[in-house]
């Protein structure tokens, strides 16, 4: 009986079973263009197409381009400890210590940012900025005598101290990553290169041995790295507090150290930035660009050439 009614109604079945082969895949088609709300937290908050007016840093008339202004304060971080050293002459033992010790100080700069045209995996936005930078550290030698008995004959103690002010140019590449509709993190990865313009201060008051002193060159260029929190205080105005580092020397060349040299220790120095960001308005009468995709463009190409 059931094997009769299979055989009778085959035609039907291989017919339904085609016809939900074709249309199952033209429907999924027609869902991938559609929009699906996201029902998790990570979801939402990890796919930057959702917020797309941020991940572009464009919204309403804010067009691409914009200035920026960035300072704050700087230090110079240096070794912990001191470093002792030892010589003897003449029956006598002389023993010295340097001691490095960081000193705070200041930049400032101003430049313009770039946003990219389409949204890219890894860089959304350049900037540059030309600036003044002052940094500024000191040293204290200790320096003890004694005799062939280690009796102490006699101490010293010497001091230098600097502050050097750097014109610097700067190119950073930014990346982007949003955490709500208005917060982001920022990361970036540049170039500077600074001009010793001001300071140079070699003094030392008290003892000091020149053959252990080094003082950097009037010029120096570096890779560095700056991390931001930022967020959109309105539209087309975002602020971004963060932090400067160099993370390799690439002039003078010092075994790619990204200190500064003077006297005898080396001054890791830190920027801690905060930088404001003011889009330009976008011209009103200006039509919006029509994206496209390569072939449209060769094709208007081929026009033009005709």
């Amino acid at each position: 009986m059931k094997m009769t009614f299979l055989k009778r109604n085959m035609n039907k079945i291989i017919i339904l079973l085609l016809a939900f082969l074709v249309v199952t895949p033209l429907n999924l088609m027609g869902q991938r263009g559609q929009y699906q709300p996201k029902t998790s937290k990570k979801q939402f908050y990890g796919n930057q197409k959702l917020q797309k007016p941020l991940f572009k840093w464009v919204t309403g008339n804010s067009s691409r381009h914009g200035l920026q202004l960035t300072f704050g304060p700087a230090y110079t971080f240096t070794r912990i400890g001191e470093i002792e050293n030892r010589f003897s002459f003449n029956d006598t033992l002389a023993v010295y210590t340097e001691e490095a010790k960081g000193r705070l100080g200041a930049f400032v700069e101003l430049g313009m940012v770039h946003i990219t045209r389409r949204p890219r995996k890894y860089i959304h936005y350049l900037d540059w900025g030309l600036g003044y930078k002052h940094f500024g550290g000191r040293e204290i030698t200790r320096y003890s005598l004694y005799d062939s008995r280690d009796s102490l004959l006699g101490r010293d103690t010497g001091k230098g101290k600097f502050y050097n002010g750097h014109l610097y140019g700067r190119i950073s590449a930014h990346s982007v990553y949003q955490l709500n509709p208005t917060l982001f993190l920022d990361n970036a990865l540049g170039v500077n290169v600074d001009y010793l313009f001001l300071g140079r201060n070699k003094i030392y008051d008290g003892f000091h041995n020149p053959e252990t002193q080094y003082f950097q060159g009037n010029v120096m260029a570096q890779l560095h790295y700056a991390f931001s929190l930022g967020f959109k205080a309105r539209e087309g105005f975002f602020v971004l507090p963060g932090v400067q580092l160099p993370l390799l020397g690439l002039h003078e060349w010092n075994g790619g150290t990204p200190s500064i040299h003077w006297f005898s220790s080396r001054y890791y120095p830190v920027q801690f930035q905060l930088k404001l960001v003011w889009l330009f308005k976008r011209d009103p009468n200006r039509c919006p660009a029509v994206e496209t995709n390569e072939d449209d463009r060769k094709r208007a190409q081929e026009f033009m050439n005709r």
